[in-house]
């Protein structure tokens, strides 16, 4: 029975490879941005949503788990495309916010539009039993795989 209980390990493996290859993250669509400058668009959007005047660094880093030098490389070329602008904070000058210029709200905007209606589409597709079922499963192996790389178990 033991044996039994990983006989689809292979098949594991290769769907987490699928999703690796799949591409569904990189489409670029966005007047050539990277994937990852529009997450970061959607990020400062979301930030400023919630009646945040601005976005620190910092906090961009928490949010996209990558680290600041990262998030400031990804910022100085938004900024250069004129998607973001970097200010002072007024009560302590020390603190520098990012904000999201009209061109760049309206991307961060159309971002979310399309991530919703794919994950609409997913749901459409699976049905909202499994689609709940889903983001449960996926939420455990999350907790999995980052215990497992805390506990370098992998």
């Amino acid at each position: 029975m033991c044996a039994d209980k990983y006989e689809n390990v292979t098949d594991l493996i290769d769907v987490f490879q699928k999703f690796a290859k799949a591409d569904w993250r990189k489409k670029t669509m966005w007047g050539g941005l990277k994937a990852s400058e529009v997450r970061m668009l959607v990020c400062v959007k979301k930030s400023n949503d919630k009646g945040s005047t601005g976005t620190t660094v910092t906090e961009i880093s928490k949010m996209l788990q990558v680290t600041s030098p990262t998030v400031t490389q990804m910022l100085n070329s938004l900024i250069a495309a004129g998607y973001v602008v970097r200010t002072t904070d007024n009560t302590d000058r020390r603190i520098t916010e990012i904000k999201l210029t009209d061109i760049g709200d309206e991307l961060a905007q159309k971002a979310i539009e399309r991530f919703r209606a794919m994950f609409n589409g997913l749901i459409d597709h699976l049905g909202k039993e499994k689609s709940d079922q889903l983001v449960v499963m996926l939420n455990q192996v999350f907790k999995y795989l980052e215990s497992a790389k805390r506990n370098e178990d992998l």
